[in-house]
């Protein structure tokens, strides 16, 4: 058994490693505008399909909606992922998947406590619906992302506009 002193010595050592292991948010850097319509779109896809599994336990299922919405989608949305993760791997080199896991993980807990209703259940088909016809078009998911739920929290946040990043737009 150790003494009260080689315990403290251990507590503060296995405190040190615990925070070099994980990576200071600070080393996240801002999100772009690509990357930010990358994040909206995963986040429109975290919200129809909480929704989807919401609305079934309520005994409504649009869970078709939602797969045709991710079928219709699947290359958009994939991309999208890549590119967060991308923004992950540079902001967090090696944990990177688990603050990727994360991020992800709050998009959707973020819509876990919505309530749940006949009209809610109906909007979400609606959206799921709108969002099939964008056909993996970018701007017209984000803009649907944008009117239907609340913007992603963005660990580093959005990059500042400038007359830089503004000309690379036109």
């Amino acid at each position: 058994m150790l003494g009260p002193v080689k315990k403290g010595g251990l507590c503060v050592a296995a405190t040190l490693m615990a925070l070099e292991a994980v990576p200071a948010h600070a080393a996240m850097s801002c999100w772009n505008e690509s990357q930010v319509a990358a994040a909206q779109v995963r986040n429109l896809q975290s919200r129809l399909m909480v929704d989807a599994l919401r609305c079934r336990a309520f005994g409504i299922d649009i869970l078709g909606a939602y797969n045709e919405f991710v079928r219709t989608n699947r290359a958009t949305i994939q991309a999208a992922n890549s590119v967060i993760m991308a923004q992950f791997s540079r902001g967090f080199g090696g944990g990177a998947q688990t603050e990727y896991d994360r991020f992800t993980t709050a998009l959707a807990n973020a819509y876990g406590a919505d309530r749940t209703t006949g009209e809610s259940c109906a909007e979400a088909a609606s959206v799921a619906a709108e969002a099939v016809a964008a056909d993996g078009d970018i701007e017209r998911l984000v803009e649907i992302e944008q009117r239907f739920g609340p913007a992603p929290t963005l660990p580093g946040g959005q990059c500042p506009l400038s007359f830089e990043t503004a000309s690379l737009l036109e």
